[in-house]
Formats: C-alpha cells, structure tokens, sequence
C-alpha cells in the first residue's frame, strides 16, 4: 500500500507507541507491545528533552507535537457573524439579499431605471452602430428576404433639390416640401434607409475629441463653392410623410436610420404608388434628408413614375436590379460601371457626364412650377399654439399654398421657401442675414445649412413657370429699423426694385435662360420643332404680398423688365384675396403668430386655400394639361397689365363716351325721321 507524504520513503513506523516515545501515559486499557525498533527499557520522563530533538519521531515522520488541550469554541452563526461583521443583524441583511427573489427584484428595478435614463438610446446605439445605418442594420440580422435599390436608381423621381454626394452613396434633400415618388410592384413591404442619424449619435460623435472644429463656418453671401459636399457626418433626424396610393399620409417625426413605409400588408400583385414629402417644418426648414436606398421584399421592383423624366428605354431595362448576393456592392463602388446594367453610354452622353441631369426627356412629362417666397403657407401648424413637430405641424407641410396650387393640376410643384428672409442683402432682422433670397436661390441649400456654400447647376429640373412673392420681410425691416438703415423709406423701395430686377434677368441669363420644350427638342435630337402654343420663355409671376406690403416696388419692377423688353414677366393684383381682419370672422385668413419676434401674420387653412384657388386661374393656361379648358381671363389680366386707377377711369369714360355717340348717331337719325313723316 502507497502511503502519501510525508511517510513516502520513511521507515515503518508503529505510531500507535509514539505517546510513549513522549512520556505520555497510554490510554486507559491499552495493551503494551511486545517489541519496537524505538522500545527503551525504560519510560522517558515528561521533561526530557528527546521529544524536541532532531531525533524525535515527530520530528522524523514530519509531525508537529499536539497541541494543548483547549475548549471547543462555539459555532453558533451569531457568534460567528458578530466576530466578523459586528452585528447579527447585518447577517441576517446578507442572508435576505442573497436570495433569488430579492436578487431579480434589484435587476428589475436597475434595469428599468437605466431604461428611462437613456438605455434605449444606448441599446439603439449598440444594434445599429456608428456607421452604415439602415443597410447595415438589416445586413447584420441576415435579412435575406429583403433587397436593396441605393438611392442612384433612375426609377427613383426627385422633385426638388436633390443633390448627389460625391461618392454617390445617396441623394441629400433640402429646402421645405422636398419630395420623391416611386412606383413599386410585387412586394409586401418598403423600407427608406436613411444616412440621417439618431439625436443620441450625434451626440456620441461630437462628444469624442478629433482635432477637428464641429462647428461650420459659412461663407458669405458673393462665395460659392464648387468643391464636394462632406459626406462623412450625418445629419439630425428629419421628419417625413408618406403616402401609399390614395391612402391619408403616413407621419413618420424624427426618421433616422431605417423607416418602416409598410410591413408585409401590400399587394404583391398590385403597382403601388408611394411619395415620400419633408416638410422640414420642424427645424426652421434648415433640414436634410439624405436618402441611401430602398429596402423592398425579396422579388420586388421599381417601375416608371407616370409623368417622370424617365426614358422608355429604361422601363423594362433593370438599372434596378437588385443587390441581393453582396448587398451594396455596387451601391459602395459607386455606381461606377452604370453602363454595364442595361444601358449604352451614349445615352447617357446625351444627358451629360452630371448625375443631375436629365436621361432622356419623355413627351408625356409632368410640368412643373417653381415657387419663391419668403412666407411659406407650411407654418400654418403654428395656429392656436400647435409644435410644428406634431401632427398638426407635419401635415401643414402639403396644406400650403403651394403644395396645393401644384396638386390642382396634378403637376410637380418645388417650394424655395425661407419664412422670414428678405429679398435684400445685409436686411436688418431678416433670416439668414447677410444672405437675402436670391442669393439662396443659386444654391444648394438654404442659409445655415452645409449646402448654402454649393451652387445649384439648374441641370435636374426646369420649371415650366415660375411664381415670386416677396416683399413682406423687406417691409417689416425697414419700417422696425428705419433709424439703423439711415435711408428714407423710399430710398430702401428703390433698393428693393433694383435688387429684384437683377433677381429675375439673373434667372433669365444663368438659371433658365430657355423654355423647357426648347430644351426637349434639342435634347431628342430635332431643336426648333416645339409645339405652337409653347411660350418663347419662361412665364414669371411676381405677385403683390399678401398683406400688400411693397406694393409699388412690384409693380414697378414689372414695368421695368416689361419696358426692357421681357413680355413673359407679369404682376398679379392679390387685392380683395384674403380679409385681413382676424378678429370679427369666425374662420379668419390671417392668424397672429406670437412665437416670433417681432410678431407676424401667417395664413390659416382656409387662407392657402383661397390663395391656391385665385392663383389657379392665372396660371392654368400654363400648367393645365389641357390648357385649352381652362376658364378665360380678360387681356389685361394673364398678360400681366399693370392696374392704374387714372387710366382704369380714363378708359371707363371712353367707353362712356362712345356709347354715348352710337346712340346719338343713330336714334336720333331714327327721331328724326319720324318727325318728318306726315301723319295719315
């Protein structure tokens, strides 16, 4: 038998006698034994010191001698705990804390308290990552069912001002109602991936030192840049519309990342048209939505948008063939090799090497009306203390003016809308200072927003009219800071002519110096074959603010460009469209809005409706598709004659007058003649 350490190589010993070898008594009845190799003769006293020695058996068999008797020590958990934690009270809180009940109740309790201090943004911020939102998101969980269309795909219809990073990950949207349309088939579900980041992101990234300054310093209103946009930073959440078909719009506040349009409840079998509207009422119209795609179910398809740009050479082509196998690839690479998915380079050639241009012109497009103005008809949300972030406030951003005047005729309609601005530079208490309107206009974005600093080229769209009302800014400024501008008023009304005069000539040589049928016809190959009641140029209404600020000034700025020979220029009266009186009418036109300094008239509902209902009959001859049913207007009226109450007199008494001689020429010929008839 192996006998462990420490009796490994020692010497068989007979333990059971070492009490002897000690001097200790042995026990009670306990034989003696008859030999030992340690056996002595005699006894060794108590005293001796052989048990201490080198030699001692203890010592020997590497044992230690016992130890003196002591009293067993209670083992009773009080005295134990009390030893060590000074009160059995605290022992029993141990004890109690340490079971599984209590355990999970302070998971519970701390799980929920992290919940409602941020966790859920935390949690977000973990499953989508810092880069790659949306596509990466749905990548990571292996969605296979679900396939991606980048935001490049020609079947995708942008009306506004798009604007394609240099990379050509996405498209970037700015300015108030911005919108696209598509038109999907054979899928149950539609997603929008979004480079648009959550507020707890961007506040993640900022936080984190780069060396790098977070705030953007524009330049003023004479610079422009041609350089690429940074697309490294995304953009706040941005507030959406959605409408599928007829159906009422879909409110989608603070989208960022993916966006659910609809989830497995379409037809597959049915084509589905979707749009989707920023109204940007939330955020001072200073917004972005950068757009990277489009997640449909597996097997489905975009189709041409009725009206679109799109050439019918690219219906059934699939430029829109999906990413399925390496999702993004191509979208990642660039869309470099474009050519390669159906269609030649020369016809993109004949768009030009922009990615904003057009691909090829169809007949059967959609007109088109450009709208300029410094009062936005979307702030109606702000009426009886509404946020413009709610409901109210989302859906005020297609109840506008002009969003309705463009669905009357059901043509596409884009808004440059800055609420506040003037049409001058350096306005004193305007938005956007020193910029005015027009300076806006030629870019990319609007006054305080990274694409302010980049030129708009005009290349993605031209308007088939154009309607301007400004003016009610510049008055407001000049009369609140008459003793800062050190100017008459008249002097600042005859700065404010010239100022839109060189806007509208600027708009005729460098922004749409043709009429887009023009442009039609030399794109397709056959200029100068344009139809007969096309105009020579683009119609400009200039119309007289709402409230009829600066109403001179606009009359004559057209008496001027008129004078110089542009007879596509005309000024519309809006006297006698909207009461201002808001206190007396139980559905008034105007409301007060005190939640700006100073405060100012906005339009109700019931005004951008009235407003979208009188301009209709001015611009019906131009935007109808049928523009021959449209309801005639006297001369003086759609060609843009400018009201003068002398003359309006003066041609009343000519009418007078030669009323007044036909009936003397000729009854009183008819009296005469009678006179001499003899009676019979």
């Amino acid at each position: 038998m192996a006998l462990p350490p420490p009796f490994r190589n020692r010497p068989d010993l007979h333990l059971a006698f070492l009490t002897q070898l000690t001097g200790s008594p042995p026990a009670p009845g306990q034989a003696t034994p008859t030999s030992s190799p340690f056996h002595t003769p005699q006894p060794t006293p108590g005293d001796t010191p052989f048990a201490k020695t080198a030699y001692s058996p203890f010592r020997s068999a590497s044992l230690k001698p016992p130890n003196e008797y002591r009293e067993p020590v209670s083992s009773r958990p009080s005295n134990i705990w009390k030893s060590c934690f000074g009160s059995y009270r605290w022992y029993r809180f141990k004890r109690i804390l340490s079971t599984k009940t209590i355990c999970l109740l302070l998971m519970v309790l701390a799980l929920t308290r992290w919940w409602f201090n941020g966790g859920r943004k935390e949690l977000d911020i973990v499953r989508l990552g810092a880069s790659g939102f949306g596509k990466d998101f749905l990548q990571e969980r292996r969605m296979q069912n679900y396939q991606f269309y980048p935001a490049t795909n020609p079947k995708i219809h942008y009306i506004g001002r798009w604007t394609s990073t240099p990379n050509r990950l996405r498209k970037d949207g700015t300015f108030p109602g911005v919108y696209f349309d598509i038109t999907i088939v054979n899928t149950s579900s539609l997603f929008l991936a979004l480079h648009n980041a959550p507020e707890q992101v961007l506040s993640t990234s900022t936080s984190v030192s780069t060396g790098i300054p977070t705030s953007i310093s524009l330049p003023g209103p004479g610079h422009v840049s041609f350089r690429p946009v940074s697309t490294n930073e995304p953009s706040p959440p941005v507030s959406l519309l959605a409408r599928v078909d007829d159906q009422e719009y879909i409110l989608l506040p603070n989208s960022s990342a993916l966006v659910s349009i609809r989830l497995n409840d379409l037809n597959k079998a049915s084509e589905h048209s979707v749009r989707i509207v920023a109204p940007m009422t939330d955020d001072h119209g200073r917004g972005v939505v950068e757009l990277e795609g489009l997640w449909l179910s597996k097997g489905g398809k975009l189709v041409k948008v009725a009206g679109s740009l799109l050439s019918e050479d690219f219906v059934d082509e699939d430029l829109l063939e999906a990413e399925n196998d390496q999702i993004g690839e191509k979208h990642r690479a660039g869309l470099t090799n474009i050519e390669k998915d159906g269609s030649s380079k020369n016809d993109r050639q004949k768009a030009g090497d922009d990615d904003e241009g057009l691909l090829l012109i169809d007949q059967d497009q959609k007109k088109i009306l450009e709208i300029i103005t410094d009062s936005p008809g979307s702030f109606t949300g702000k009426q009886k203390g509404r946020r413009t972030g709610g409901a109210d406030g989302l859906l005020a951003g297609v109840m506008g003016w002009e969003y309705l005047l463009g669905e009357m005729f059901g043509a596409e309609h884009v808004g440059i809308g800055v609420d506040g601005m003037c049409l001058m530079q350096d306005c004193i208490g305007g938005t956007g200072q020193p910029a005015g309107i027009g300076d806006v206009f030629f870019r990319s974005g609007p006054s305080g927003s990274v694409y302010f600093e980049h030129a708009w080229m005009f290349s993605a769209y031209i308007p088939d009219i154009l309607v301007i009302n400004v003016g009610g800014a510049d008055e407001t400024s000049f009369n609140r800071y008459a003793s800062d501008y050190n100017k008459t008023f008249w002097e600042l009304s005859e700065q404010f002519e010239t100022t839109y005069v060189s806007l509208i000539k600027a708009i005729r040589r460098l922004a749409y110096p043709k009429h887009p049928t023009i442009v039609q016809s030399e794109r397709s190959g056959t200029p100068g074959i344009v139809p007969s009641t096309a105009p020579a140029s683009i119609p400009i209404f200039v119309m007289k603010p709402f409230l009829g600020q600066l109403e001179q000034a606009t009359q004559n700025v057209v008496e001027k460009l008129r004078a110089d020979g542009d007879k596509s220029v005309f000024w519309l009266d809006t006297s006698g469209w909207l009461d201002p009186d808001t206190d007396t009418k139980d559905i008034p036109d105007f409301f007060l809005d005190e939640t700006v300094t100073p405060s100012k008239f906005r339009l109700t509902e019931q005004g951008n409706q009235r407003v979208a209902i009188f301009l209709h009959d001015h611009v019906c001859k131009y935007l109808a598709a049928a523009g021959e049913k449209c309801a005639f207007l006297p001369h003086e009226l759609y060609q843009g004659k400018v009201y003068d109450p002398e003359e309006a007199n003066f041609d009343r008494y000519v009418e007078n007058e030669k009323e007044r001689k036909l009936k003397k020429l000729f009854w009183e010929d008819d009296e005469e003649l009678e006179e001499e008839v003899p009676a019979v």
